[in-house]
Formats: C-alpha cells, sequence, structure tokens
C-alpha cells in the first residue's frame, strides 16, 4: 500500500510539472486575415456586432490600470468566436492600485502616466499587474502595446522624468517587465512600444516630449535583445481640421522629416530595416499603426473622410512591413468633437447618457466595410 501510495504521488507530481511546462510555453496567435482594424468603442453588443459586419478582421481597445482586468472578455469573445486578431493597449491611471503610479497625485494636464518602476514597491506591483493580465488574456489576446505615445513623457507617459535617457531607461525597464510576464503567459504573444507620429518635430516651449528620431534608438539601446515591435500613430498632420493627408505640408520622405504618417510611412519601414533595428533574429520588426483618425467635421466632410480612409488604407495594403491598420475610431467622441475630431464611422447621439454611443452610420461605414 505505501509503495502504491508513492507511485501514485509521484505520478501526480510529474502530472502537474508537465502541466505548469505547458502552462509556460503555451503559445496563442491570431495571424490576421487582413490588415483592416478599428478601436472600439465600447463594450456593447451593439458595437461589438459592428466590428463584425463591417468585417474588420483586427480589434483594438485600451485596458487601463483602474479597470477590473475582466472588462473586455466579451470583446475578446467575439473576437475568438469570429476569427479577429485582438490587440490591447494597456495604459496606467489613478483609481487602481497607488503602487503602480511614480507620482503621488494627479497633475493637470496629464492623460496617462508611466509604469512606476522607481521603487521595489513600484516594481513589484507592475510585475504582478503585468502577470494578471496577462494570464488572464493569454489565449484571447495576439498582440499587446505598453503604454501610448511614450516619447511624450508630458501627456501621455508622465513619471516626473525630464531628462530623455533616464525616461528612456526607465520606460525600458516597465517593459522589460510586461514582455517576460505576456511571454511567459503566451510564448507567441507579440508586445509593442508606441509612438506618435512627430519623427523630428521639435516642440519649441522646452517640455519633455522628445522626438522618435532621438528616442527611439535609446529604447533599442536598452530593448534591442527582445523581439518588440513598433506601434505608430499615423495621423495627418492637421488631424482636426481636414482628413486629407497627401497634401500635408512640411512632410518629406527621408530622415529629417518632421512627422511621419501614412503619406511618407516608408521613411519608417526602411528605417526599420537598417541592420541597427533588427530584431534578435534579423528579422524586420513588426509594425502595426495603432491610431489614426481622418475627421468629417469639415465642409462635405463624410465624402472627404471616406476617400481619406480609401487612400489610407491602399497604402497599408502596399507595404509589405504594415500589419495591422486601425481606425480610431467606431463612434464620434464627444471629448475630441470641439476639436474638430469627429475620428468615428458613426455619429454620436447626443442624448444618450453613455458617450460614444452610436447613432448614424456615416458614409465612410460603407467605404471601410468594402475594403478587404
Amino acid at each position: 500500500m505505501r509503495k502504491t501510495r508513492k507511485t501514485i504521488t509521484t505520478a501526480l507530481l510529474a502530472a502537474m510539472l508537465a502541466a505548469s511546462a505547458c502552462l509556460t510555453s503555451f503559445g496563442f496567435y491570431q495571424e490576421p486575415e487582413s490588415k483592416k482594424g478599428i478601436l472600439v468603442s465600447g463594450k456593447e453588443p451593439e458595437l461589438l456586432q459592428d466590428i463584425v459586419n463591417l468585417g474588420c478582421k483586427q480589434a483594438i481597445c485600451n485596458l487601463a490600470s483602474y479597470q477590473n482586468v475582466n472588462s473586455f472578455d466579451p470583446l475578446a469573445q467575439t473576437c475568438r468566436s469570429n476569427g479577429i486578431t485582438l490587440t490591447m493597449i494597456l495604459l496606467n491611471n489613478f483609481g487602481g492600485n497607488p503602487d503602480l503610479l511614480p507620482v503621488s497625485g494627479p497633475v493637470e494636464g496629464t492623460g496617462n502616466y508611466a509604469f512606476n518602476v522607481s521603487t521595489a514597491a513600484g516594481e513589484a506591483a507592475v510585475r504582478a499587474y503585468a502577470r494578471n493580465v496577462a494570464g488572464h488574456y493569454s489565449n484571447t489576446v495576439s498582440n499587446w502595446v505598453i503604454g501610448n505615445e511614450v516619447n511624450d513623457a508630458v501627456t501621455w507617459d508622465y513619471s516626473g522624468v525630464t531628462d530623455m535617457d533616464e525616461h528612456a531607461a526607465q520606460y525600458a525597464k516597465a517593459f522589460r517587465i510586461f514582455y517576460e510576464e505576456i511571454k511567459k503567459a503566451n510564448s507567441e504573444a507579440r508586445v509593442f512600444i508606441p509612438f506618435d507620429m512627430r519623427w523630428n518635430a521639435q516642440y519649441t516651449d522646452g517640455s519633455a516630449r522628445y522626438t522618435v528620431k532621438e528616442y527611439l534608438p535609446k529604447l533599442n539601446e536598452h530593448l534591442k535583445d527582445l523581439d518588440y515591435g513598433i506601434a505608430w500613430h499615423a495621423y495627418p498632420v492637421h488631424f482636426f481640421t481636414k482628413p486629407e493627408f497627401l497634401d500635408d505640408d512640411g512632410i518629406s520622405f527621408d530622415l529629417d522629416t518632421p512627422n511621419i504618417n501614412l503619406k511618407n510611412m516608408d521613411v519608417l519601414t526602411s528605417y526599420l530595416q537598417t541592420p541597427e533595428m533588427l530584431s534578435p533574429s534579423g528579422q524586420v520588426r513588426h509594425l502595426i499603426l495603432t491610431e489614426q483618425g481622418f475627421t468629417s467635421a469639415c465642409e462635405n466632410g463624410e465624402a472627404r473622410q471616406a476617400e481619406a480612409i480609401r487612400q489610407a488604407y491602399d497604402i497599408v495594403k502596399a507595404n509589405p512591413y504594415i500589419e495591422g491598420f486601425y481606425l480610431s475610431r467606431q463612434v464620434d467622441a464627444q471629448s475630441q468633437e470641439s476639436a474638430g475630431g469627429a475620428f468615428g464611422l458613426w455619429t454620436r447621439n447626443p442624448n444618450a447618457s453613455r458617450d460614444e454611443t452610436p447613432q448614424s452610420k456615416k458614409q465612410a461605414w460603407s467605404l471601410y466595410q468594402s475594403l478587404n
């Protein structure tokens, strides 16, 4: 009896270890059927069905640190059931674990904060959060984006640090933690660094907004041993006033260009092919365009918006290095309308209790549905 019990115990232990190994090496990636994607405006069933009706094969959402980890379970299930590749952006703000924040209280003018890795408590909190989120979505989220426009240390990745080298070192440290935990949960998941369109456009106020041309090489020095990808925001230069981008002024087709958007995207994809920017396996790094919008809040705006989207998508389809194109967004947002940012494929219902409640389809909805 004692020998039998020992044999059973040994077998159970071996099974547990095997299961643990399987969890560590689990791999899931939903290869997208097309590059067509959209930023989801909500979790209501009609908005989730709208993604399917549009024929989008990619979807993207923002999960903030104060939200429940299961907030996007309905979206994840919709994507998994319909063969849609899901990308999740992880943002940090007040309302959750205070140890995740680099400052003790909100800073005026700041939208999102850097993940705190400047203290032992902060580093532990970031790792625990990364492990929790990555584990929860290990078999539904294919792409992860850590933060938002991290070269903007004033508005979108605020930590109180203004020195570019120090800021890059802190972001790289946080990114590495997320990368490690995501890869432990899902070995095939891809992890991206997000940037705005300001390649070499200098701010004149001396604020801690770094050009990507300067900032990306610094991050690469810290992270070149990782298979990180790039998440780019390819807005038109005058994105709040007109949807056209092919006539953007101040755009050039070399590395001195102030901005890189869909007019000159070849500048970025050529740069990513240079030897110093290749992945550890020698491949061109994964590139997704995670945010771009084309406003309809102008004269003859709906037709102009639709045409801009068509032109943009033609460029994306022709560029083999772009893996995803995410329109921002499904439904117009009240927070952007005052500046002219009517980027949605739907107008919003101004009388609804929730912002970004759809009211009527724009011309761009049918146009985008027709693309593949």
